[in-house]
């Protein structure tokens, strides 16, 4: 179906959104039953709802079912570029030469409705969600398998035309594949995934992939088993001239049989500084290994014995090739199994001209795709068993398969080119693939996995960046590090919150101590922004939503008592009791006042500046989804109540009675101007509503940011779910998560790519709900699983525990 005919299709009169290939879960519904095209009664199928809960079973993507083509989960190293796993297993996208484009595959599509610049869709406004990318394929790179069976011989590629049906497994971040096709007389399996161990940085930013592939003999003869894996020598695709010539050579290493990929010098002084020079590699880990510097396409029966150790050398016209087979002789009723790495070896990373830092972290460790295939191999079985042992620990949970899918997998955003770690060891991201510089902390603030996971890495952020070149000496923090020196009142609040948390996350009390004057100094700046003093932020400052409001709103006066509220515990645990005091009478102040001056009756609201009034764009008496986002930090990091809870549930009530619609379809039909993260047919929760049926809900004057408004950004969504989440709303809080987990289904789009302001937005986090799931501790460092009640009469659910050495 055409796009704009599929537009007009959407009907909130057909009952449902997209639910694969199950029956319709909502409506049917009549137009009196539309509160401004949102209906009030969502009419979800009760069976449906319940069917959430229930531990179910893995999410698996069927060739068959039409499903694999999108499919692109990250493969590689967190901060280390990025590589896309195809659902036929072949890798894609290639993003590891420093291309720095915005969006993974850079286009402007045209559509029905303005969108910040026009009828037109970029990157940064959602194009990859209306036209999914795929297929984005700079180089070859495949495996191919030979069968004997007697004196029949069977040759299989990893390709989905040459199987009956392939069945990919979407457990970030290890994918298992399984290869259909019932005339052969094997099982083949592969497993592939980047060494991901929790707790260690260092050995789950490796710049690589591996492929383990378990081959089972299903008959009752003997089998030889031959698993050939080829990959394109492309080092620098862009800017290699015609007479330069790339370089095949067999690496040397004990452990491994391989071929680096290369380029040869030129003579030109610069060849080694641009931003795609560098190597690549294939290696085996199979004792029966061969090599071939210089494989030709395609593939045939010959290609599994040729074999070619010399250098060889070809220009940028002709292909160069490097390949490993490895041969398995598997007795009847047995298993064989071997390892393939792929790695890669690009550093010359240059970002903004204002950020002096640059290069690669990989590269202090090592100096070439070689050497990093060469410490896969040696570590070969500490690296995969620590893996294998995470993705057990993660998914042996009472928990539903889905939920625990879609909670974790937006952590890969670490391993896509929105997040990047220079040599110097800083950490640096975009908001999404290229877009929206300076590891920007109003939008980072909303996202906590690698707080939890690589906790390390977010205390150097906060020691190096916001507590060290971003901080001013009246104690305000550059939103955009030294990219936009200026402010963000909701980035720097949620930013004290994220020390808090840096700090509940370390085994003893050093962090804290060695950066309290510094964060008691951007604590006080906090407190300094409420003019009139009642413990409500009222100075205009830049928000997310890209626009400086008046007045005194909910979402921002909660996440700065929220803040300060942090800045009183980590002042009591300091001994520092004057700005204890200071803190807690903020607090109080702030926590009643919001309560009693900007409470509807109903939810939280925008309180307009008694002077200007509505004279800017804000969210006023509308319905906006991050009014209580204050209590959902609180409970991120164990603050307790900060604004009443009775008001508090009522808000979270009114968002879900307000802004929840299982089919957005006619919501975004009246309103234009909005991003298109949520289709017609498609359920979500919406930025802000106008239940009171204003003339003007958002101002007297209507600039672009109002877009945001009627969007479903699905960061926002996974806040509100996690809050509900933790006061008890479980079912509003699945249903949420579920509705982007379906908007995400493989047969739509890739699964492994929440898009907002481009690709792999660092928001989308789902990490946030395991508020009660994820745990922390003071203790020893391991990880394991634990019964988690979550509350009175529901049954205790089994979760992950992680813990911290002293």
């Amino acid at each position: 179906m055409q796009r704009r005919n599929f537009l007009r299709s959407s009907g909130i009169f057909a009952a449902g959104i997209y639910a694969g290939n199950a029956k319709a879960i909502a409506g049917p519904f009549k137009p009196d039953e539309l509160l401004h095209n949102i209906p009030t009664d969502k009419k979800l199928d009760p069976s449906w709802i319940q069917s959430l809960s229930k531990r179910g079973y893995v999410t698996k993507y069927i060739k068959t079912r039409n499903e694999l083509k999108y499919i692109g989960m990250p493969v590689g190293g967190i901060n280390a570029g990025t590589v896309y796993l195809g659902g036929d297993g072949r890798l894609w996208l290639w993003d590891i030469f420093n291309a720095n484009q915005n969006g993974v595959d850079p286009k402007t599509i045209e559509w029905h409705s303005s969108v910040h610049v026009g009828k037109k869709i970029r990157s940064q406004d959602g194009s990859a969600y209306v036209q999914p990318a795929k297929d984005i394929r700079p180089l070859q790179q495949g495996f191919a398998f030979r069968i004997r069976m007697g004196n029949k011989t069977i040759i299989k590629k990893m390709e989905a035309s040459d199987w009956e049906d392939i069945v990919f497994e979407a457990t970030y971040p290890m994918a298992k594949i399984r290869y259909i096709d019932k005339q052969l007389p094997v099982d083949i399996t592969a497993e592939v995934f980047s060494p991901f161990i929790p707790l260690d940085e260092k050995n789950s930013s490796l710049p690589c992939t591996v492929y383990s592939f378990t081959i089972k003999n299903k008959s009752a003869s003997t089998i030889t088993v031959d698993v050939l894996g080829w990959l394109e020598n492309k080092v620098a695709p862009r800017s290699a001239k015609e007479t330069d010539l790339r370089v095949n050579a067999v690496l040397s290493d004990q452990n491994a049989k391989g071929i680096l990929c290369s380029i040869k010098p030129n003579g030109d002084a610069l060849q080694s500084t641009v931003a795609d020079y560098g190597s690549m590699a294939i290696a085996s880990l199979a004792s029966t290994s061969t090599c071939n510097t210089n494989l030709l396409l395609p593939i045939q029966a010959a290609s599994f014995d040729e074999t070619n150790s010399a250098s060889v050398e070809k220009n940028k016209a002709d292909q160069l090739i490097a390949a490993v087979c490895s041969t398995h002789t598997i007795a009847a009723d047995k298993t064989a199994s071997t390892e393939v790495v792929i790695s890669w070896h690009f550093v010359n990373l240059k970002l903004h001209k204002s950020i002096q830092d640059k290069g690669r972290y990989y590269n202090t460790w090592f100096k070439s795709a070689a050497e990093v295939a060469a410490y896969v191999a040696t570590h070969a079985k500490e690296l995969f068993s620590a893996s294998r042992q995470w993705k057990k620990t993660w998914y042996d949970s009472s928990l539903p398969w889905w939920f625990l899918e879609r909670t974790f997998l937006n952590i890969s955003t670490l391993a896509t080119t929105t997040a990047h770690r220079f040599e110097s060891g800083r950490f640096y991201a975009w908001e999404g693939v290229g877009c929206c510089e300076g590891t920007c902390m109003h939008v980072w603030q909303y996202a906590h996995a690698m707080g939890r996971i690589f906790p390390s890495i977010e205390r150097d952020t906060r020691e190096r960046v916001d507590l060290g070149l971003s901080l001013q000496p009246d104690g305000m923090m550059w939103y955009r590090g030294e990219v936009i020196k200026g402010p963000a009142i909701d980035g720097q609040a949620g930013t004290i919150l994220r020390i808090y948390r840096e700090h509940q996350m370390c085994a003893d009390k050093s962090f804290l101590q060695k950066n309290w004057t510094k964060i008691k100094l951007a604590t006080q700046w906090v407190i300094n922004q409420d003019r009139n003093k009642d413990g409500m932020e009222d100075t205009p400052i830049e928000n997310t939503l890209d626009a400086v409001w008046d007045g005194e709103i909910a979402w921002l006066v909660g996440l700065c008592i929220a803040a300060v509220k942090a800045g009183e515990l980590m002042a009591i645990e300091m001994g520092d009791q004057e700005f204890a005091a200071a803190c807690a009478d903020y607090v109080v102040k702030g926590s009643k006042n919001m309560d009693e001056k900007l409470f509807n009756g109903e939810y939280y609201i925008h309180r307009p500046d008694e002077i200007k009034g509505r004279q800017k764009l804000g969210s006023y008496n509308t319905c906006h989804i991050d009014q209580v986002y204050g209590q959902s930090w609180a409970h991120q990091v164990g603050l307790g109540r900060i604004i009443d809870k009775e008001k508090t549930l009522s808000a979270l009530r009114a968002l879900w009675k307000y802004n929840f619609t299982p089919d957005v379809g006619p919501y975004i039909k009246e309103r234009k101007g909005g991003r298109p993260y949520a289709l017609p047919g498609e359920g979500g929760l919406v930025m802000n509503t106008n239940p009171k049926n204003e003339a003007k809900p958002y101002g007297e004057n209507m600039t672009w940011q109002l877009g945001y408004f009627h969007e479903c950004m699905s960061g926002f969504e996974h806040q509100v779910a996690a809050h509900m989440m933790a006061e008890g709303m479980l079912d509003e809080s699945l249903v949420l998560t579920r509705m982007i987990h379906d908007r995400y289904h493989a047969g739509k789009r890739n699964p492994f790519n929440e898009i907002e302001c481009s690709d792999a937005f660092c928001a989308q986090d789902g990490c946030r709900k395991f508020q009660g799931t994820v745990h922390c501790c003071r203790r020893m460092g391991n990880l394991c699983t634990t019964e988690k009640q979550t509350r009175p009469g529901r049954k205790a659910y089994r979760c992950v525990w992680i813990s911290f050495a002293k």
